[in-house]
């Protein structure tokens, strides 16, 4: 039956956009600290940004345009994304060969997949790059499948999209390279139509990288502090324990079903390539021991569909047609267990005891105590309104005279984003931050005669004015400690011109 015209796939991506959207925007958590960032650079429109292209951006600044940014807008494409991303699950699992069972096997286990639940979840790149991934992994399917390669061009275009979504897209020609040299597919290469494909994705890459170009490449600084001082290094065997984990272990039957389907079954030889290109890229993670497992997220659609396919095969042996039962059931019940754990809906207290009994608190950072009683990803939705009503009450020390001319300065982009988007309307002083493009919008213009530091060490405050004063202490619940009891320095006698220092303040990370 086909995916599309099928009541029970629409039904299982309507849920999963019900499960992503309601408790994401209604309960008990706030903007997540990317998001804030990420408002922020809609008003600052440009071909780039120190830690991300465009596209997303672009995307998100139309919607607060034409919508708000409230909770709930915010939060309504991603989820979309997240239902269309089940649904492409199962159209690429009918391309393969799946029939409904197959389809609706690799729709769950892509909907019981934790990170996915995750990227869904919130607004960010993340979200449109496995949207992307799947279109790309569906036009590398048509090409085999009617022997098509002039669809090497669509595959191009997407793929060039993709870039200006998230550079990661790189890692998924990668893997596709290794896929080509490996397999029969290698005959691509001798031809136009991929390399004209190629063509039209850096084409579209062009605008980012004139920016890149423009402002001294701050994207590869990034991606090399990122991952030296960021990433928490990882045992191999770990990092596979983490796939594992992030991707559901009740899912963990299909998606190597569908390597195997790949790899190895007579009705996936025409699609090997696309099984090196998970290995590859599974294997890079483990090697290269990254603690970031959604590095490959959106790599698992075409395994998961594969999956589906192979599972639908063998159900259709006698001896196997339990299958139709049980996986189904265990698909479900592995999704809810860890759902507490990726999606708001328990209480922060309720989240936190639930991860403390399964022993799931998962740290993919490291660095200034980023450890919480909740995962970083829930963590980082709490104390955001707080700490803008902190700032406020700081700023009401400043007199008329001081306002003029002060500034409030915070090291990272979700301090200086969250007391943007909260402040707003409250007349508080002009937010700049030290923090990936929060830096690269600086600095302030002087003379700055009054400010308000943010979460900086007083020795900071008083290298840079005569005068300084605790005016607040930030405390937030539930939010990751190392934004806890930050102290709100009320600064008045500069010392330097912030034009001099600036660069001291970098922080691309």
């Amino acid at each position: 039956m086909n995916a599309m015209k099928s009541p029970l796939i629409l039904a299982m991506a309507a849920a999963y956009f019900l499960l992503l959207w309601i408790p994401g925007s209604w309960g008990s958590g706030g903007y997540f600290i990317d998001e804030l960032y990420y408002i922020a650079c809609t008003d600052h429109l440009d071909f780039g940004y120190v830690d991300h292209p465009s596209l997303s951006i672009l995307i998100l600044w139309a919607v607060r345009s034409l919508f708000g940014d409230s909770l709930p807008v915010l939060r309504f494409l991603p989820a979309l994304a997240g239902a269309t991303a089940v649904f492409l699950v199962a159209l690429i699992a009918r391309r393969l060969g799946a029939g409904l069972f197959g389809q609706a096997v690799a729709a769950g286990a892509a909907m019981a997949g934790s990170i996915w639940q995750v990227m869904f979840g919130m607004y960010s790149m993340n979200a449109f790059e496995i949207l992307i991934w799947e279109g790309c992994f569906l036009i590398l399917i048509e090409i085999e499948r009617l022997n098509r390669p002039q669809l090497w061009l669509a595959f191009g275009a997407l793929a060039g999209l993709g870039l200006e979504n998230k550079h990661t897209v790189v890692l998924l020609a990668v893997g596709l390279g290794v896929g080509l040299l490996a397999t029969p597919a290698r005959r691509h290469l001798a031809q136009r139509w991929i390399w004209l494909g190629v063509a039209v994705a850096l084409l579209l890459l062009t605008p980012n990288l004139i920016w890149q170009a423009a402002n001294g490449w701050p994207s590869l600084e990034f991606y090399y502090n990122a991952d030296v001082l960021k990433n928490v290094p990882t045992p191999p065997l770990e990092v596979v324990l983490q796939q594992i984990l992030f991707m559901n272990p009740g899912a963990l039957p299909v998606w190597l079903a569908g390597l195997a389907f790949l790899l190895l079954h007579r009705e996936g030889k025409p699609y090997r390539h696309l099984g090196w290109l998970f290995l590859t890229l599974f294997v890079l993670m483990v090697v290269g021991q990254k603690s970031r497992p959604d590095r490959i997220t959106a790599a698992y659609a075409v395994v998961l569909a594969a999956g589906g396919a192979m599972i639908g095969l063998a159900a259709q042996r006698r001896p196997w047609r339990w299958l139709k039962a049980a996986l189904p059931a265990a698909l479900v019940v592995n999704g809810m267990v860890t759902l507490p754990l990726t999606v708001l809906v328990l209480s922060p207290q309720a989240t936190a005891n639930y991860g403390a009994a399964l022993g799931i608190v998962p740290q993919i950072e490291q660095g200034g105590g980023k450890i919480s009683a909740l995962p970083q990803w829930l963590a980082d939705r709490f104390g955001w309104e707080q700490l803008a009503d902190d700032v406020w009450k700081a700023a009401q020390h400043l007199t008329p005279e001081e306002r003029a001319t002060a500034i409030i300065l915070a090291p990272s982009y979700g301090q200086a984003g969250a007391i943007a988007l909260h402040g707003r309307g409250r007349g508080l002083p002009p937010v700049y931050g030290c923090q990936n493009s929060y830096f690269h919008w600086g600095p302030p213009p002087d003379p700055v005669e009054a400010a308000i530091l943010v979460g900086f060490r007083e020795e900071t405050a008083r290298a840079l004015f005569n005068e300084v004063t605790q005016a607040g202490l930030h405390d937030c619940d539930w939010c990751m400690p190392w934004r806890d009891n930050d102290p709100l320095w009320l600064c008045r006698g500069p010392k330097v011109r912030f034009a001099d220092v600036w660069p001291e303040f970098k922080n691309y990370e």
